[in-house]
């Protein structure tokens, strides 16, 4: 990976920090992970291989700092709740100040304590990180992993197939958001597809998840006529979403005209929409 691409995914996720922090604590309304990306980008706009679209829509560059946002949820410096949006902790505000330099901020994430510090992430005292060069080497591969992985993630939907007889070594692409085990479409499509309407656990209306666009989808191809449906998580009616990705809401609706229909589910917000009739 380029080192001008690593370098400016590392200042992102500082710049999502800085843009947490600015927010009012108080505020009803918590600022949203599109609003947290897109200020970010802003503050640091994406450069050459970085504005390549991948197959979900996003940018190169935007997956990557969304998959490496999770290392500061890991890092107990921000949370995302879905709905309710993305916010910084009291850590996260204290690691701002403690590291100003976003290579230093970047090796207190990943719990190796910067050069000089003489204190840990967590305010704790490590013993011999004031001495000149102590730890470095380390503490510069710890921050690059960070970005690296990220990377590696963001790239992944474009790997070349393997060849014949080769072994290669991959990394495991995982989401930026907590998932669901599964996302069943339940509803009165149900019949029109051959199964039973309402039913929570059908495998018939499972959705699938893409790694590229964390999006969950079901492409049907329905009848002409009124359907109602909700999306329901695990196999059951425990936990649902419906109009407004409102847990056990009322039911979304749509009027199709016949036709591959596809429904997307978003577990950050909730909601879900149908293409191409998005917005009916």
């Amino acid at each position: 990976m380029a080192q001008n691409t690593m370098k400016n995914t590392a200042h992102r996720l500082k710049a999502v920090l800085e843009v947490l922090a600015a927010e009012d604590p108080s505020a009803k309304r918590r600022i949203s992970r599109g609003e947290v990306l897109a200020a970010a980008l802003t503050r640091v706009p994406l450069e050459g291989r970085e504005e390549e679209i991948l197959a979900g829509g996003a940018a190169r560059g935007e997956r990557a700092l969304s998959t490496a946002s999770a290392k500061l949820v890991k890092a107990g410096w921000i949370t995302k709740e879905g709905r309710a949006g993305w916010s910084i902790t009291a850590h996260g505000r204290q690691a701002l100040k403690d590291f100003p330099e976003t290579d230093a901020l970047l090796e207190a994430m990943e719990g190796v304590a910067p050069k000089g510090s003489g204190s840990s992430p967590a305010g704790g005292t490590v013993s011999g990180t004031g001495a000149k060069g102590a730890g470095r080497p380390a503490a510069d591969a710890a921050a690059e992993e960070v970005i690296e992985e990220a990377l590696l993630e963001a790239a992944a939907p474009e790997m070349p197939q393997e060849q014949h007889g080769a072994h290669r070594t991959m990394h495991p692409v995982r989401p930026s958001f907590p998932q669901p085990d599964a996302v069943v479409l339940a509803g009165t499509v149900g019949r029109a597809l051959g199964c039973a309407d309402w039913d929570p656990a059908s495998g018939d209306l499972q959705m699938k998840f893409d790694r590229s666009d964390e999006l969950w989808n079901l492409t049907a191809d329905l009848p002409a006529g009124h359907y109602e449906f909700k999306v329901a998580l695990n196999g059951s009616w425990d936990e649902n979403y419906g109009q407004d990705g409102h847990r056990d809401g009322a039911n979304l609706d749509i009027q199709h005209a016949g036709g591959p229909l596809t429904f997307l589910y978003d577990h950050a917000t909730h909601l879900v929409v149908t293409k191409p009739d998005v917005g009916v």
